[in-house]
């Protein structure tokens, strides 16, 4: 019997949280709160496997308390503009994050690997994954270390596009420029050179140039 607490200040979502569960290969029992102390006196009383915490815009959670009972797995489930607070917690020491816009079969995957010990990114926060949030220098010694576990799951072999655009950011072009020579978009450039950092693990054009020569 595994023992979960799941927070939402939302009663109507705290009844949906437990849906997820249902597929899973584990008995549950649920310690319900709509408030942070009530996380906190259900883990200083109660043997608990894992913590699913619902933040929204109401949420007062912060990273303190993932830091104090950072043995137990969490998972952020968040309102979708919300991803950059949902990422700082994971980087605090959270297990995983998924949007809750996600598909329940994504959730319950979700679930699954962090049961299994594993940490979790679910596809729609990797697209979001922001350059100011990644590229961040007070964040980048905790990405580097988040990256490290999550890209496990991740294939890091680069497209032939991916390795295009690699290539142009090597050699010194701007992703105006690239997007200019490839005659497309900024924001689809952007968003190949995310994917190539992130598959190759890099936080910066110096570092990529080092990985590409090996």
């Amino acid at each position: 019997m595994l023992h979960v607490i799941l927070y939402d200040s939302h009663p109507i979502i705290l009844r949906g949280l437990k849906e997820f569960f249902k597929n899973l290969e584990h008995e549950f029992t649920f310690l319900e709160t709509g408030t942070v102390a009530g996380i906190s006196k259900y883990l200083a009383n109660h043997k608990v496997d894992l913590v699913v915490v619902g933040v929204n815009e109401k949420t007062g959670l912060d990273a303190k308390i993932i830091q104090k009972y950072n043995t137990i797995p969490w998972v952020i489930m968040y309102n979708d503009n919300l991803y950059k607070r949902a990422l700082s917690l994971v980087l605090s020491g959270a297990s995983a994050c998924i949007s809750k816009g996600c598909p329940d079969l994504e959730t319950e995957k979700c679930l699954r690997e962090v049961l299994a010990s594993r940490r979790y990114i679910c596809e729609s926060t990797l697209q979001k994954f922001g350059y100011e949030f990644l590229f961040d220098p007070g964040n980048q010694s905790q990405i580097r270390n988040f990256l490290k576990y999550n890209l496990q799951r991740k294939p890091n072999k680069l497209s032939p596009r991916e390795q295009q655009v690699a290539g142009l950011l090597v050699s010194g072009m701007k992703t105006s420029e690239i997007a200019t020579a490839l005659n497309v978009r900024h924001s689809t450039v952007s968003t190949i050179k995310r994917t190539v950092m992130l598959k190759k693990n890099v936080i910066n054009i110096v570092e990529l140039a080092s990985v590409l020569s090996n």
